[in-house]
């Protein structure tokens, strides 16, 4: 064993004693935390698309917003449909999406969104008839206040597990800063006009490396008992993974718990910030980088089908999980 695995261990063995403590608080607020409002994303979709009561809500991607994109202040990306492409860790037969203005210090204005399956990986282009438009409130529209979030309605669409999904925006008028996450490993792409109804992902000629406004996607699952979500700072985000490969250290362990037999069906979201710290935040209002601390409620406990345990150590992360109805066994506790 390496000293920087000897640390790691001694880390996450000391975060179990410090947060058995803190389970018996997530078991009491845990549920009244993810229903407090709709800018903690566990809101109920009022659409007609929602699907029947018999399964739940779970977290099947996330990004944690780091802070506000640069060289955006002025018009952010008025004119120009958001194409971000996204990796899902557990299925479903409906999808509902998290957008966020948390950054923003004008009132951000999307007239469209759409949620697709890709055609093929690393690619623009949406799987033929998969591509569906997202509505909020019913709406086609919506309007998202400065340092606010919004979820769509849940609308129908069959997503696999380990898929990649299309997630489109379009703005026609200026706003900014634009809500970010840097380090996505993961190509997205920018197309200039209204482009979130174009499936052959011609018209997206410019490519990036961040994650825009979208933060999160759930899914309607009858099959899966919850979701890990791990809190971390560059080794959790993957910052030296292969860049649109899906080889961080989290989806390692999501592709595990999927293949291994007798595994308990569980979803994987990355929190991960590169160069996050357990206390101390970034510079700015809201904080860019905010601290372990100050997002745990914002970033863990609104995440759909979850609680989290985590290690106060910058670089070592220990998480477990809690599903509103218990697995038949007992929740599952992993440490890095």
């Amino acid at each position: 064993m390496t000293k920087r695995h000897g640390y790691a261990l001694l880390a996450a063995l000391a975060a179990i004693v410090v947060l058995i403590s803190a389970a018996i608080y997530l078991g009491v607020t845990g549920t009244g935390a993810r229903n407090e409002s709709a800018d903690q994303g566990a809101r109920t979709p009022r659409s007609s698309a929602a699907p029947a009561s018999s399964g739940s809500w779970v977290a099947a991607w996330s990004a944690s917003p780091v802070g506000g994109e640069p060289g955006t202040e002025l018009r952010g990306y008025a004119g120009q449909s958001i194409r971000n492409v996204v990796h899902t860790h557990t299925g479903g037969s409906s999808a509902r999406v998290t957008l966020s203005n948390l950054y923003g210090q004008q009132p951000l204005n999307l007239t469209r969104a759409s949620v697709a399956l890709t055609a093929a990986p690393n690619n623009p282009s949406a799987a033929p008839g998969t591509l569906r438009a997202l509505t909020f409130d019913g709406r086609s529209d919506v309007v998202i206040p400065p340092g606010e979030q919004r979820v769509s309605d849940a609308v129908r669409i069959r997503v696999p597990d380990g898929a990649d999904l299309l997630i489109t925006t379009f703005s026609p008028t200026p706003s900014g800063p634009v809500t970010y996450h840097p380090h996505a490993r993961q190509i997205s792409y920018v197309a200039r006009g209204e482009r979130t109804d174009d499936e052959s992902g011609a018209a997206y000629t410019q490519q990036s490396p961040f994650w825009r406004y979208v933060t999160a996607v759930d899914v309607y699952s009858n099959e899966s008992q919850g979701a890990v979500v791990v809190l971390g700072d560059s080794l959790t985000d993957g910052i030296t993974s292969t860049m649109g490969a899906n080889r961080r250290w989290t989806d390692v362990l999501a592709q595990r718990m999927r293949d291994e037999p007798g595994n308990l069906d569980l979803s994987v979201v990355n929190q991960g910030i590169s160069g996050n710290r357990l206390l101390s935040d970034g510079l700015g209002r809201p904080a860019g980088n905010p601290s372990g601390l100050n997002r745990f409620e914002r970033d863990a406990l609104s995440r759909s089908g979850c609680a989290e345990w985590w290690s106060p150590s910058a670089s070592t992360t220990s998480c477990a999980t809690r599903t509103t109805t218990p697995p038949p066994r007992s929740p599952t506790v992993c440490a890095t």
